[in-house]
């Protein structure tokens, strides 16, 4: 997200966008569905044009059923347009803000945003990703409880991914970059960029937010599923990373009778256990990349081809 330049909002209309979603052929409309995600390649509540273009969005969006987030630096508004819907609100830093994340504004004020926001019926969920080695750890207390007091009950935790000009900038704000430079997992080239070494940081940062009464999620799909009451959409995560939060994913995955059901109506040939449906080779090729994407959406579980990697 680029702060400084002149914002431009998207020229489509509510109902433009709503057509071009359920056209894509990976999304699967229905509130055990596919997540809609906003906010990741721009700021949603930049100004008054583009909360409103944003709020217009998601009440339109609203209609096909899906579990809807969105991820802010910026106050979210108290707008009934948000009931029901995830709020990631995104705090790295409480003292240091200033040098990271000058033009947004304090931490404090966003996060006091989460009272007015549960009364218009949201779900706001604390977003600190990413975890910035030698600054977020620092002051991860101060953040974690103003939080807890304003009425935030789960927080996501993420890594850091670094390039040369995330390291140029964190430089120019003034952070020691040491630390940062020590996790990187490969030699830094231009038009690169990777996560550094994070897992003991998100963990002492979870370990954190549970002795402060919070619930620690490992993924931003975990804060939608549990505001939502619905499996985690990414099964390769709710499978295999899984944290155990008290949406109990697991317990909500469709039932093997009806996956199977499912697999004799689609005219598809293969096996289906807890966490996996094993296509024969014919009817894996029949539904190409689109169709196994849904298909693993459908029945939360990693769709494989029999005799392929994780196939047997």
């Amino acid at each position: 997200m680029n702060l400084i330049r002149e914002p431009v909002t998207n020229p489509r209309s509510p109902e433009e966008l709503v057509r071009e979603v359920r056209n894509n052929p990976y999304f699967v409309e229905s509130r055990m569905g596919t997540f809609i995600a906003i906010g990741s390649l721009g700021e949603p509540f930049l100004n008054a044009e583009v909360t409103e273009k944003t709020l217009s969005y998601i009440d339109a969006l609203k209609k096909l059923g899906n579990p809807i987030q969105i991820s802010t630096k910026f106050v979210p508004p108290p707008d009934p347009r948000l009931a029901d819907v995830n709020v990631l609100i995104t705090v790295v830093a409480w003292e240091s803000y200033r040098l990271i994340e000058p033009r947004a504004p304090p931490p404090w004020d966003r996060i006091s945003a989460a009272g007015a926001l549960l009364d218009a019926g949201a779900r706001p969920t604390l977003f600190v990703r990413p975890i910035i080695p030698g600054v977020t750890l620092n002051e991860l207390d101060d953040i974690l409880r103003e939080a807890s007091r304003q009425g935030i009950r789960s927080v996501v935790f993420g890594t850091l991914r670094v390039s040369l000009e995330v390291i140029r900038r964190l430089r120019f704000s003034g952070i020691d970059t040491t630390e940062i430079l020590k996790r990187t997992r490969v030699r830094l080239r231009r038009g690169l960029q990777v996560y550094i070494k994070g897992d003991d940081l998100k963990e002492a940062a979870m370990e954190r937010a549970m002795s402060l009464g919070l619930v620690p999620l490992g993924s931003a799909c975990c804060a939608n599923a549990l505001a939502n009451g619905v499996p985690c959409f990414d099964v390769r995560w709710l499978h295999r990373r899984c944290t155990g939060c008290p949406n109990e994913c697991r317990s909500k995955i469709p039932a093997r009778e009806y996956v199977e059901n499912l697999l004799s109506e689609m005219g598809l040939r293969g096996r289906v256990s807890d966490s996996e449906v094993i296509l024969r080779e014919d009817s894996w090729r029949r539904l190409g990349p689109a169709g196994r994407h849904r298909l693993e959406v459908i029945t939360r579980r990693i769709v494989v081809k029999a005799g392929g990697p994780g196939g047997t």
